[in-house]
């Protein structure tokens, strides 16, 4: 993923881009092949067919195949023009229907239903995103549980100095700060139009020749002992 963010911190603003960790070590390249050549992957239909089991009796099964259907085994799907659909028990398309958002207790009972919200992406509006309070990284490591992590990188040398700084500053009090997006910074952080909302820390540290590293870690699931 590459994404530009709006961040501010200590009353200077900058757009940034955001980017995947690269990988200290890249994995070597695997090719698949056989005696007939190289091995890729494709998508095909295959030949199954709903079926109710519980209307399929001994004569059927050996006289036929009714859980086959053979009509478009084996062609190549494109994806391009598949789109996804939801069915019901019976097989039949669901073209009315809601998307709901459960809530879980500490003890995994279900606390909460509602509708699932329709978010926008935050990251790069005009209100930048705030670096709020810091947390020490111990506490932060052992109340959250982290689903994502970006790397915000610079493009020119007041990026790197605004960056580098930061950095340097979350490392040397062995903290984390919290990200925040809204008017108040006290918002979650959703990374992309009908994305999930989630809990936003800076994460930094930083090398003697002016090297630097800067992470958003995201979560969206606290610790918690239940009562």
């Amino acid at each position: 993923m590459t994404a530009t963010i709006h961040l501010e911190y200590e009353g200077k603003t900058a757009r940034l881009p955001l980017q995947s960790p690269k990988r200290t070590k890249v994995p070597p390249a695997v090719q698949r092949r056989t005696a007939a050549g190289a091995v890729n992957n494709v998508r095909i239909f295959n030949a199954a067919r709903r079926v109710d089991p519980k209307t399929l009796n001994p004569e059927d099964v050996a006289s036929g195949d009714p859980e086959l259907d053979l009509s478009m085994a084996g062609t190549l799907a494109d994806p391009d023009l598949l789109s996804t659909a939801f069915v019901d028990k019976a097989g039949g398309v669901v073209r009315d229907f809601e998307e709901i958002e459960v809530v879980l207790a500490p003890d995994g009972t279900e606390k909460e239903r509602r509708p699932r919200t329709d978010r926008a992406a935050n990251v790069n509006d005009v209100r930048p995103l705030k670096v709020g309070k810091f947390m020490p990284l111990d506490e932060a490591l052992t109340s959250f549980v982290f689903r994502g992590v970006y790397q915000v990188v610079h493009e020119d040398g007041l990026g790197h100095n605004f960056l580098q700084g930061l950095a340097e500053k979350l490392e040397k009090e062995k903290s984390v700060a919290v990200l925040g997006a809204g008017q108040k910074g006290n918002q979650p952080l959703v990374l992309r139009d009908g994305g999930s909302p989630y809990r936003a820390f800076l994460f930094g540290e930083s090398g003697k020749d002016g090297t630097y590293r800067l992470l958003i870690l995201l979560s969206n699931q606290e610790l918690k002992l239940p009562s």
